[in-house]
């Protein structure tokens, strides 16, 4: 057995050093957890939180929209604002990520209302049993979220089957026999699709909100990852049927949406009719003389390694996309590392910025990059065009307004140029 081997102190130092400041900047870390840990600035999109929840309990019912790229803070605003929701005695904020309850890619009708059942069932009955509220008031309301339950994951049921009902010959008597077949629910879609009536959903619902109510809490239902639909049509089958129900519920919801509903012929307007605001989180300038993207990497601590020097690099590089900021940030220190240095260098910084360009270069052909040539020297986007809208999408073009439209710098800092 080999033996173990201690490492030198000043190396643990250095380990250790590094790895606290990884953790800070873990771009894939949950939301909440870097809520709670202090690492988050909650004024960076203009205390867009406060506005959402003040909109829910000022208004009930009321439906708003947060829409942007991937990685721009939505879930942080989000959470931040059920948190704020949740320090008000009245109201009973409910946040579901509905990615991680059914497959995007199978979404349909009525697959919001069984995830919003579910939640809600399960707070209502786990106040009611800290409570100690009547027993009969209890049971009854647990064969309401069993109904749920089955609107929402399906139900086996038995069916009597006749052999002779099977078979033309009347010499084969056979048996009867009993077989299990099983309905499906929402958040299992079946296969193919097939439609299911909203109203199912509508009196397990009206019960639960009711149980919320005698306890003197207004109900806001906050869904997110909605935004990582690829396709905008299963969005707006869940807009006009489930959050429909909900507005006659007078449920307020937050939602998220794939950016691509904003644009297109038509559609902007009706989103307009369909939420009572819509909040578009675009992406943060990294101007110099725009303090906030340093702001985000100062909060989460970098004096040991990064130098001030370097902080406009990664914030440039990273085109105000909070995520690339931080992924930058991180990946940096993993580079100088790994090349045995103490703190990182400009060369840290120009490597993994190489590397997040070529990754968003990967998989774009002639035509794309032609697109993104045209853009960087006319600065002219046709928003109108489903290829475009995958750019954006794909942040690979990114949206500082309606009229401000630029390739993501550390694609343009890679991209192929023809020869002069």
């Amino acid at each position: 057995m080999p033996s173990s081997v201690t490492a030198p102190e000043g190396q643990l130092s250095r380990r250790d050093k590094f790895r606290a400041y990884m953790q800070a900047f873990n771009p894939t870390a949950p939301a909440r957890e870097v809520i709670e840990a202090g690492l988050v600035i909650e004024d960076l999109h203009q205390s867009l939180y406060r506005y959402l929840a003040a909109r829910a309990e000022l208004e009930p019912g009321s439906q708003q929209l947060l829409v942007g790229g991937v990685g721009c803070g939505k879930t942080t605003e989000l959470i931040l604002a059920t948190r704020l929701m949740t320090l008000q005695s009245h109201l009973l904020a409910l946040y579901v990520d509905i990615s991680a309850e059914t497959d995007l890619s199978s979404l349909n009708s009525g697959s919001l209302l069984a995830c919003f059942g579910m939640i809600l069932g399960t707070r209502v009955l786990s106040d009611l049993r800290s409570g100690q509220q009547a027993s009969e008031k209890t049971k009854h309301l647990e064969e309401i979220y069993g109904q749920v339950a089955e609107y929402a994951y399906g139900k086996q049921r038995t069916v009597l089957v006749d052999p002779q009902e099977d078979y033309y010959s009347e010499s084969y008597p056979g048996e009867p026999y009993y077989v299990t077949d099983k309905l499906p629910g929402k958040l299992q879609p079946p296969v193919p699709p097939r439609n299911r009536d909203i109203q199912d959903a509508r009196g397990p619902l009206e019960e639960l909100l009711a149980a919320a109510k005698l306890a003197q809490r207004e109900v806001v239902i906050i869904f997110d990852g909605l935004d990582r639909l690829l396709d905008a049509t299963k969005f707006w089958s869940v807009v006009h049927q489930d959050l429909g129900l909900l507005r006659e519920l007078k449920v307020s919801v937050l939602a998220t949406a794939p950016l691509s509903v904003l644009f297109g012929a038509g559609v902007g307007q009706s989103i307009s009719d369909q939420f009572d605001r819509v909040h578009h989180l675009a992406v943060l300038p990294s101007d110099p003389e725009n303090a906030l993207l340093r702001s985000v990497l100062e909060k989460r601590g970098n004096a040991d390694l990064l130098d001030g020097l370097l902080l406009d690099s990664i914030c440039d590089y990273s085109g105000g996309v909070l995520r690339d900021l931080i992924s930058l940030a991180r990946d940096a220190a993993e580079e100088a590392y790994v090349s045995d240095r103490d703190s990182i260098t400009a060369q840290d910084v120009e490597k993994v910025a190489h590397q997040l360009g070529i990754g968003y270069l990967r998989g774009i052909g002639p035509k794309t990059i032609n697109t993104l040539l045209k853009l960087e020297s006319s600065k002219s986007f046709d928003v109108s065009q489903p290829a475009n809208i995958e750019l954006l999408a794909t942040r690979r073009v990114l949206e500082y307004s309606s009229t401000d439209f630029r390739v993501h710098p550390a694609l343009l800092s890679v991209i192929p140029r023809p020869e002069s």
